[in-house]
């Protein structure tokens, strides 16, 4: 296996019945719910918790999309890709803009990439140094 493979393969993302959709909730020992998160930073990061609203932002990169162009690209059901943008809006990740009837999607914050482009390099540098063990 290819070491960008084995990388790519160690990153898991949990998700709940088939959702990857962070929960209002946390979940205590032996899975069982438990009180609100009380810390925001909390919700921030499980929004970035899921391959496909990584995807997303991955996307809005270029700059501004419509919904449908993003529908498109990911290759997704348009109500699980809206369920997506919203929690991205929800957080502050995502800005929206209407023209007409279409929405208009774009990066709220550039801080949000260089996050995303942070862990990247730290998984990475992880990786170099413990590849010989997979």
């Amino acid at each position: 296996m290819e070491r960008e493979n084995i990388l790519y393969s160690c990153i898991a993302v949990q998700s709940y019945k088939g959702a990857n959709m962070p929960r209002v909730m946390g979940k205590g020992p032996r899975g069982r719910m438990m009180g609100p998160m009380a810390d925001p930073r909390s919700r921030f990061f499980m929004a970035l918790a899921s391959d496909q609203r990584l995807k997303i932002l991955e996307l809005l990169k270029d700059g501004e999309k419509s919904s449908a162009e993003i529908i498109q690209a990911l290759g997704l059901d348009p109500s699980v890709v809206s369920r997506h943008l919203m929690m991205l809006r929800n957080i502050g990740l995502v800005a929206a803009r209407k023209e007409g009837i279409v929405l208009y999607f774009s990066i709220a914050d550039d801080r949000v990439l260089q996050l995303i482009d942070l862990a990247t390099q730290i998984i990475k540098d992880w990786f170099d140094q413990h590849w010989q063990f997979f």
